[in-house]
């Protein structure tokens, strides 16, 4: 658990990476989250690996496809697309993530980033990397973070994520 100092409008306040991890466990759309907030060295950067919840994932998919009269025959194809659908569901959800825990805290400054990642080859297995920043840092600056925390992994998981 890591413990940091949020600006807020008149001050600080404290927060642990135990907190935000719960807020974040409470959305529909994730199975598992994990905090690797211990992996990041900048003071007030929170980070967290979670996994997407494949069967909502792969339902709105194929209604969608169903919807449009589009027949999937290529894996590759159908790959492609349930990721493209990924980053919309994980887009609204730590957009919900951060408004709860910006009227929770008054939180001033809060970035997020995040890096998708498939842990295997399998298509419900939609992982990715989020990282929070309780500061004044740009968006830019976040990413790389967030990349180097997904490298970090991959290289000390022997080419696989956990």
């Amino acid at each position: 658990m890591k413990h940091i100092q949020a600006t807020i409008e008149h001050g600080t306040v404290s927060l642990n990476s135990e907190e935000i991890k719960g807020l974040i466990e409470n959305s529909n759309f994730f199975e598992e989250v994990e905090d690797i907030s211990h992996q990041v060295y900048e003071d007030n950067i929170l980070a967290f690996r979670v996994k997407l919840d494949g069967s909502i994932l792969e339902e709105e998919v194929e209604r969608d496809l169903e919807e449009e009269g589009y027949v999937m025959t290529e894996e590759d194809e159908y790959t492609s697309v349930l990721l493209e659908q990924a980053e919309y569901f994980i887009d609204s959800a730590v957009d919900d993530i951060k408004d709860r825990i910006e009227t929770r805290y008054n939180i001033a400054h809060l970035g997020s980033s995040y890096n998708i990642y498939q842990s295997n080859t399998t298509t419900s297995d939609v992982r990715f990397v989020l990282t929070l920043s309780f500061g004044p840092l740009g968006h830019g600056q976040l990413f790389e973070i967030t990349n180097a925390v997904v490298d970090k992994n991959y290289t000390s998981n022997r080419g696989q994520f956990q």
